[in-house]
């Protein structure tokens, strides 16, 4: 069964409390409010042995003397929450909203949980992974009649997922229902404050819980929504309160501020007001069904968006690749900064970012979709990048690992390499010279003869590999120094295969294409005439490259670069010159 969208009926049960508010009967059940705690308010609870008010707080744990191996639970007492509503037509909807301060003392351990219990007292054994919830004994016991929204530091069930999450529990430590908080940079067990609000929408039978947490980098916000039928579990009088304990590392389990309503709705609308609701019910149909046909509207005029991004999707494998969100990437890329762009790439800019969940630097390809008649154009070129690289797997290979496609953005996610890419070494001492009247900084690495022929083998070997050793042939079509990119060894990494298209091996040695593909200086004497790209062209493009690294020439610059090692390697070069010419000569079938 399909559940409804959580946030629009949060929406539908404000407005229709409103409405029973002044067409019906409400009454405030239950309701209290502690911006802080202090002595006088030590009568409104009760405390196990241990737990305390101390330092403006609830401590539900000792604070002091032995800590280790302790459990604890505090329970509002002044009076209970009633589960059904007056005339028992519906389950109590109620809001609580508490500060969160978990200390670590000595470690972190082993977490707190807010609770909903028809037993007051603490279960004894109920220390180390038990919360205070329940015992070994007692686990999973319909007796014990609890629902808890647990808070657990420290990993210490073989059913946890880890030591830093939120977990729904019934009647037992094994939550039925677990949220992680790693990804979202909340972090429960580091001193700091974390503001909680759990809610329950009695008529939806509705459980929300939210978290928010500051640090130095922002906000940081946690929603998660499942739905529990508390009369299956809870008989009609309710406590409230909060549970904790500590194992053999100890922690402050804190509640710092804590607020409680209720709102007990009578459905049942007196005979004399009928008028009234009719209009109300009439009113709100003429809304709904203006709002229905404005939705109406706005999907019609979206639907094209939305299922040219469903089609995109369609197309990436389904097990390729990470799928970014793309809130994450221009939060990595300090929101596609300049300060940050690296430079362009084939069909886009890429920019220098930062994962935090990987802990990693990574080069993101923002893929140009300027305008409509770029954006089919782009799509396909962000497709074939996709497919093409993410189902290959080669050392002389750039690795895709991830992408993203929201809101028009077309985002692809490789290996970042600090050295760059060859073109800028290449040419590297020649724009110094160029840019100044000094001569070229010698703190630019030295592309020695060795280097350049480990460069050439290296992408010699990515294009065997794509013509010969993948399950399908594999056209780059854009060869060229510009998209070979370097790690710290020099080993080279053939990239950008925005241009990649696929061919069968079934004897297909061309693909024919309406614009003609490549960069001008590296293509093949026949593209211009037959618009086609084969394993030829790739060849000859690779003959080009190789002249460019053993000259230091481009292509399209007819004044070389300094060589590397002059003197001692004229025989290499001339090797490598003719391998070059070889790979470029006019007819296709002669090039090897």
């Amino acid at each position: 069964m399909t559940k409804p969208n959580t946030s629009s009926l949060s929406n539908l049960f404000c407005i229709a409390c409103s409405a029973v508010v002044i067409l019906g009967r409400t009454c405030s059940c239950l309701q209290f409010t502690y911006p802080n705690f202090n002595a006088s308010n030590r009568d409104d609870f009760r405390f196990s042995p241990g737990s305390a008010i101390s330092n403006n707080s609830l401590q539900i744990t000792p604070s002091a003397g032995n800590m280790t191996h302790r459990s604890g639970r505090v329970v509002y007492a002044k009076e209970t929450l009633k589960l059904w509503n007056s005339k028992r037509t519906a389950l109590t909807s109620f809001r609580t909203d508490f500060m969160l301060n978990i200390l670590p003392q000595n470690g972190t351990g082993e977490g707190m949980a807010f609770v909903l219990t028809n037993n007051l007292p603490l279960p004894s054994n109920s220390s180390g992974q038990w919360l205070g919830v329940c015992n070994n004994q007692t686990d999973g016991a319909k007796t014990n009649r609890v629902v808890a929204v647990e808070f657990d530091t420290r990993k210490s069930n073989e059913d946890d997922l880890d030591g830093n999450h939120v977990g729904i529990d019934i009647n037992s430590i094994k939550s039925f229902r677990q949220y992680p908080l790693n990804n979202l940079s909340i972090f429960l067990s580091t001193g700091s404050d974390v503001w909680v609000s759990i809610r329950y929408h009695g008529t939806l039978q509705l459980l929300q819980i939210f978290l928010v947490q500051y640090s130095i980098r922002g906000r940081h916000l946690f929603q998660g929504d499942t739905y529990i039928d508390l009369s299956q579990v809870l008989q009609d009088d309710v406590y409230l309160g909060f549970t904790g304990s500590t194992g053999d590392t100890t922690q402050l389990n804190q509640i710092k501020s804590w607020n409680f309503t209720t709102v007990d709705i009578d459905v049942k609308v007196g005979r004399g007001r009928w008028r009234k609701v009719l209009l109300a019910l009439v009113t709100l149909l003429v809304f709904c069904i203006s709002l229905f046909a404005g939705l109406f509207m706005w999907r019609r005029l979206t639907r094209r968006r939305r299922l040219a991004y469903r089609n995109l999707e369609k197309k990436i494998d389904a097990h390729g690749p990470v799928k970014f969100k793309l809130r994450e990437l221009r939060h990595a890329t300090a929101n596609f900064s300049p300060t940050r762009k690296l430079g362009r790439g084939g069909f886009g800019t890429v920019y220098l970012g930062y994962v935090d969940r990987m802990n990693l630097e990574v080069a993101v390809k923002r893929v140009s979709t300027d305008k409509q008649a770029d954006t089919n154009r782009g799509e396909k070129e962000f497709v074939a990048e996709v497919n093409t690289i993410s189902k290959l797997s080669h050392r002389n290979l750039v690795k895709l690992i991830g992408w993203c496609h929201k809101k028009g953005e077309l985002l692809l996610v490789y290996e970042y390499f600090p050295m760059g890419s060859l073109d800028k070494l290449l040419y590297a001492r020649e724009r110094t010279a160029s840019s100044s009247s000094m001569s070229a900084s010698t703190d630019t690495p030295e592309l020695t003869w060795k280097r350049r022929y480990k460069i050439i083998c290296g992408v010699a070997s990515a294009l065997d590999y794509l013509h010969h050793g993948s399950s399908k042939r594999i056209l780059h079509r854009d060869v060229k120094a510009s998209n070979v990119m370097l790690d710290a060894e020099y080993n080279a990494r053939l990239g950008d295969f925005g241009l990649a298209r696929v061919i069968q091996h079934d004897g297909v040695t061309h693909h024919s294409t309406q614009v003609v593909a490549g960069t001008r200086g590296y293509m093949a004497y026949e593209s211009f005439f037959t618009g086609r790209a084969s394993l030829d062209t790739d060849v000859y493009a690779f003959g080009v490259f190789v002249m460019e690294v053993v000259s230091g020439r481009s292509p399209s610059n007819a004044v070389a670069a300094p060589l590397a090692d002059a003197h001692r390697g004229l025989d290499v070069e001339a090797l490598r010159r003719r391998e070059g010419l070889a790979c470029r000569r006019p007819f296709a079938r002669r090039r090897v």
